[in-house]
């Protein structure tokens, strides 16, 4: 009886890891579509930031284009190194370099008003490139 228990048991555990298998499989996959959408998300997020931020910086129209180019080539970056099993000192450091960039796009004037904001607590990097 008690064979008849165990491979009752063994039965349930062999089937229960086979319809479980094909969904953590499938969470793999969608994991690639998960930072495609936040990706976006972060560009929709950047993109209403500049509206928010353009008028107290001062930025132009040439500024928020390039802003915007320089964002989505870091997002692009930064898919490549998710991807390639980066860690998180590549993400920081690329995060960095995106921030250096964004900053030389700003002249001396706009980037004082950054500082001041920054100083206030009403601008944030992370919360303008969605992090």
């Amino acid at each position: 009886m008690k064979s008849n228990y165990k491979n009752l048991l063994l039965g349930v555990i062999v089937l229960l890891c086979f319809s479980v298998m094909p969904s953590l499989a499938q969470k793999a996959k969608d994991g690639q579509a998960i930072e495609q959408t936040t990706s976006k998300l972060n560009n929709r997020r950047l993109d209403k930031n500049l509206e928010r931020y353009k008028e107290e910086l001062d930025l132009s129209k040439k500024q928020i284009k390039q802003l915007s180019k320089i964002d989505k080539r870091y997002a692009r970056l930064e898919r490549k190194v998710d991807r390639k099993d980066g860690t998180r000192k590549d993400k920081r450091l690329l995060s960095e370099q995106k921030r250096e960039e964004m900053i030389e796009v700003l002249n001396e004037q706009q980037q004082v008003k950054l500082q001041a904001l920054i100083k206030k607590g009403r601008f944030s990097f992370d919360q303008w490139f969605g992090k």
